[in-house]
């Protein structure tokens, strides 16, 4: 059985590995996905403090000015010491300072959405995504049946002093002994964020809460005069909601029944926008619907729990420094693990290629 489960854990191994090799160096990357295009693009990214900030209507109004006919479509306000982006429906992404000055432009997406999209599917849509998704499921199945195979000799330690097939193979099995747990967890809750769609109404079911959604109405009032509010009215409306967290995402109303979605983050919040959200009538200025990701309902706060784990976010930089290791580890199986295939292929003949623990020269 042991022959059969190493032949079944190596060629799987080999079947994966460029696919490990991929989400294993993007999930590396991910954990500097909060900072990363700021870091990248410091130009149109950092601004002097303005105290007091203009209103964002004020901002908004410049970036109108300046690119007549474009729509805006989502307002990223900055942290202190941060410009504000604005993304026009041209495809724009203006940065504006506190003062509505305007620092600069870009087209495109920034790098973290390509790093995320390579992580998640490849930039292969729902193909890649699937694709992605088996790996996963592989990579759990890999992590059990290694730490089976590691059971007989149990190597712990890495004998540096010794050949490099040595090393390479005591990195190899105790790198997989330390990781094999946190490996399973980035797996299973990658799927679970892959399939978080799908999932949600279960969630809500077997914790009986009720369902949440931004897709709510507008209700627009008789008559023929018809006043709105502005953004900094539906960000007040969201701050009272939510007091004390900072905004993080504005997506104005789509059309005359949309409404104003204010997404806001919370200290800890383990994404760039954050995980709680408020959606705001873009007449009256009351609040439709709030999601509080602190004190949601169970079945909302399964998947917020769930991609802190993934990404490390629980707890600050320990638990992202905890997720980048894991995906380092990943790398480091998926090498090493190939490096000694190719050197048995190498030196042994055909009917002699499977590899016994026993067999490895120390």
């Amino acid at each position: 059985m042991r022959d059969t489960l190493l032949k079944i854990h190596r060629y799987v191994a080999l079947g994966v590995s460029l696919i490990l090799l991929v989400v294993g160096t993007t999930g590396c990357l991910l954990v500097f996905e909060l900072r990363m295009d700021r870091w990248l693009d410091p130009d149109v990214s950092y601004a002097a403090s303005q105290a007091p900030p203009i209103p964002i209507a004020q901002v908004l109004a410049s970036v109108e000015g300046k690119f007549p006919g474009q729509k805006i479509t989502e307002i990223n306000p900055g942290a202190p010491g941060e410009s504000t982006m604005v993304r026009t429906s041209g495809g724009l992404r203006v940065f504006v300072d506190g003062s509505g000055k305007i620092l600069g432009t870009r087209t495109g997406e920034p790098l973290s959405f390509w790093v995320r999209h390579v992580h998640r599917e490849l930039i292969g849509g729902k193909a890649g995504a699937f694709i992605v998704n088996i790996a996963s499921a592989l990579l759990v199945l890999q992590s059990l049946s290694g730490l089976y195979l590691w059971w007989p000799l149990k190597r712990v330690g890495v004998k540096w002093d010794a050949s490099w097939t040595r090393v390479n193979f005591d990195l190899h099995h105790a790198v997989g002994f330390f990781s094999s747990a946190l490996v399973c967890v980035i797996a299973v809750t990658g799927l679970i964020k892959a399939y978080g769609d799908q999932l949600q109404p279960f969630f809500d079911r077997v914790t009986n809460s009720p369902a949440m959604t931004r897709a709510l109405s507008s209700k627009r009032p008789a008559g023929t005069t018809v006043s709105r509010i502005t953004v900094d009215d539906a960000v007040a409306s969201a701050k009272s909601q939510l007091p004390g967290a900072a905004i993080g995402r504005i997506a104005p109303p789509k059309g005359k029944d949309g409404s104003w979605v204010v997404t806001m983050k919370f200290p800890g919040d383990s994404t760039a926008p954050g995980r709680s959200w408020v959606v705001v009538d873009q007449y009256s200025g009351q609040p439709l619907a709030t999601l509080d990701s602190r004190t949601a309902p169970l079945g909302s706060r399964i998947p917020i729990v769930n991609r802190a784990i993934h990404v490390g976010g629980l707890y600050g930089w320990p638990s992202r420094l905890l997720a980048f290791l894991t995906s380092l580890a990943v790398l480091i199986q998926t090498i090493s693990g190939f490096w000694m295939w190719w050197r048995k292929r190498a030196t042994q003949p055909v009917e002699a290629r499977v590899v016994r623990p026993a067999e490895v020269n120390v």
